[in-house]
């Protein structure tokens, strides 16, 4: 299964925030070098969409920053995951619309993939992200 670029990122920047001490926040600007030099303004949609989860909060004002809402040990990986990629069709026919697939009808392939991505989603259910960085109690 592939995750897209903004889930990665997300779980990049949470990883990041995680190893602060608790209450520190981080500017978009120090996320975005940590982080290899990403784009501010992707940066900034990405920490929007994990404040709408409330998994983190924003400080405004000169010396603001990005701070994790809920200690690490609270934030299920594949809960997360699951919230940011909404529902991303993993292929044609597990579009909302049903794709274009013509084999749709008498194909087994579906339910098998199904099956896959649940069962990823239930490994990453077992984990938190205190479990990603080290240190943390899970």
């Amino acid at each position: 299964m592939r995750l897209l670029a903004s889930t990665d990122i997300a779980l990049r920047v949470l990883t990041v925030l995680a190893r602060e001490p608790p209450g520190r926040h981080l500017s978009v600007e120090v996320l975005a070098q940590r982080l290899g030099g990403l784009s501010r303004n992707h940066l900034h949609k990405i920490v929007q969409d994990l404040t709408a989860l409330g998994v983190v909060r924003t400080v405004r004002g000169a010396g603001g920053g990005v701070l994790l809402a809920v200690s690490p040990g609270e934030v299920r990986v594949g809960t997360l995951i699951r919230q940011l990629e909404q529902d991303q069709p993993i292929v044609e026919c597990f579009r909302a619309d049903g794709g274009l697939c013509v084999l749709t009808p008498t194909c087994r392939l579906r339910g098998m993939l199904q099956g896959a991505k649940d069962q990823f989603y239930r490994a990453l259910d077992a984990h938190t992200l205190a479990d990603c960085v080290a240190g943390l109690p899970g």
